[in-house]
């Protein structure tokens, strides 16, 4: 079994890690590099917990390191659920997988190790480093870096452990709304305009003429007060916390070892006998519901594209929200952010730096919003070489796709914008409407540059074996240039709203024509070149 178990690991490995000659140079290089990066890390977060304790005076203590402890756990629990689900359940390399000699259970372990591993990287690039700093700054005992060495291989055990359970709960739901998508949709939004009212309400207590200084030491009190309650219900996050100070080390000991005895448990008898029943669920054969066929007939091919587009997007108005999700929050966001900047005592420099900051948090949240477009051509998958082989001209297809998230985000934008007008209507309208045709514009070339970004490494070959875009290089470029070039359009507001208020708009907004002209001349030119030449 273990031998079956580490062979089934290692080959799901080889394919997310870097593969390098033995005893080459290559991986004393990788390794060299990645202490490296681990020390500046170190270094980095002790700064940042000097800052802080001394200067920010919130105070470095155990409750602040269980309290980090918990927050970095929830979020990467949160991550681990959805991963998990589409890695575990609906990844398409189970095909190949399942059909090997080996059972059941050992492929759902090997998966479970292969994701462990996964977020042990993670923790070692963050948590170990915040762990180190934290005993520098507090001055802790060697017995506290001892325990490091033990907590570092027991935090992702859990977060794996629970995500595990969880995703068996959630993939149980999603069966079943997927064959009920409008419930799945109806109660998408229904929670969406829940949140919306929520925060209003919410908003409504905001103080009038906030004044920072005044409010910043019972912000301090209160955020203490926030971490020792959190804190205090950690439970196992309490006694890993406790048990690294020295407190009770017998019973925190105790407690957590029978946490992990009780998620293995948990895992074994609930998780693992279910894994199969619902792998063989998550494939396409399984679906038992039909569709009417009908002949219709387009004027042309990218018609007959964009109509797809609309179809899957019918078909699976779930995954359309989750594509959109940020430009869905942007009034939202909008709105919070200027209703405490509106109950402040601003200058006309301050009312200039407020609308500058709107205008980059826009364009971030445009940009984190295109990971659709950096995956279109990549999510056809094996479909592509079916695609390539249709006697026409096939490249519309990119156009079809481009057109397509470009007129929902359009329409996304657009109802932001309107919103924020409403709800904020001390807001100068002049600047929400150029504020608008300047995300408009920004967005347009982000779709432009996202698509090329794909066109010229579409991951079709990954994407066909796993069904999943997880840590997709292109995504992360994507989300890099965008966010540099954010920054830099952020940058030029600063300049000519401070030295040519009266016309930085119209400067603003010819210089993002300008770089739409350039991305859309970019992408029409590598679309002709190399659309031809990708292959599966």
């Amino acid at each position: 079994m273990f031998e079956r178990v580490r062979i089934l690991t290692k080959l799901q490995l080889t394919n997310k890690t870097k593969k390098h000659e033995k005893n080459s140079l290559r991986v004393y290089r990788d390794l060299a590099l990645k202490v490296l990066v681990v020390v500046l890390i170190t270094v980095f977060v002790s700064l940042l917990l000097s800052l802080v304790k001394n200067i920010l005076f919130i105070p470095v203590n155990d409750y602040f390191m269980i309290f980090i402890l918990i927050l970095t756990q929830v979020l990467s629990i949160v991550s681990a659920i959805s991963r998990l689900t589409v890695d575990i359940y609906q990844s398409k390399d189970n095909q190949i997988l399942l059909t090997l000699p080996a059972k059941n259970d050992e492929i759902f372990l090997s998966k479970l190790i292969v994701y462990y591993i996964n977020e042990f990287r993670k923790n070692f690039y963050f948590l170990f480093p915040f762990l180190i700093a934290y005993g520098f700054t507090s001055k802790e005992n060697f017995g506290y870096y001892i325990s490091i060495l033990f907590i570092i291989f027991i935090l992702p055990f859990i977060i794996v452990s629970i995500a595990a359970f969880i995703s068996i709960l959630l993939t149980l739901i999603t069966h079943y709304l997927k064959k009920h998508h409008w419930v799945t949709f109806g109660l998408t939004v229904l929670f969406i305009i829940s949140v919306f009212i929520l925060i209003y309400y919410l908003v409504s207590f905001i103080p009038d003429n906030i004044r920072i200084v005044q409010l910043y030491n019972s912000f301090i009190v209160g955020l203490t007060k926030f971490m020792q309650q959190v804190a205090n219900f950690g439970f196992i996050y309490q006694a890993i916390g406790k048990l690294m100070t020295g407190s009770s080390i017998m019973i925190n000991s105790l407690i957590i070892i029978l946490t992990l005895g009780v998620l293995f448990l948990i895992n074994y008898l609930f998780c693992r006998p279910l894994f199969f029943w619902l792998t063989s669920k998550s494939r396409e054969h399984t679906k038992t519901k039909d569709h009417q066929i009908h002949d219709r007939k387009h004027k042309g091919l990218f018609w007959t594209f964009f109509r797809k587009e609309l179809t899957i997007a019918k078909r699976s108005p779930n995954e359309l929200l989750s594509n959109y999700v940020l430009l869905i929050a942007l009034p939202l966001i909008i709105f919070v952010l200027n209703s405490i900047y509106m109950n402040m005592d601003r200058s006309s420099l301050g009312n200039q730096l407020i609308l500058i900051f709107n205008i980059l948090i826009i364009l971030i949240l445009i940009t984190a919003s295109n990971t659709a477009s950096v995956v279109a051509i990549t999510t056809e998958g094996f479909e592509f070489v079916l695609l390539k082989t249709a006697p026409s001209k096939t490249l519309q297809v990119a156009w079809a796709k481009m057109a397509f998230n470009f007129i929902i985000t359009s329409i996304l934008l657009l109802l932001s914008f309107v919103l924020f007008r409403i709800a904020l209507p001390v807001f100068n309208r002049t600047d929400i409407w150029l504020m608008f045709i300047f995300a408009f514009l920004f967005n347009a070339s982000q779709i432009f540059w996202s698509f090329q970004i794909d066109i010229l490494n579409p991951k079709l070959s990954d994407y066909a074996s796993t069904g999943s875009i997880t840590d997709n290089d292109n995504i992360k470029k994507a989300l890099g240039n965008g966010f540099l070039v954010s920054i830099a359009f952020t940058l030029l507001s600063i300049f000519v709203f401070l030295f040519f208020e009266s016309i930085a708009w119209i400067l603003l907004i010819i210089m993002m024509f300008i770089w739409l002209g350039f991305r859309f001349l970019s992408f029409n030119t590598y679309l002709k070149a190399y659309f031809v030449d990708i292959e599966y």
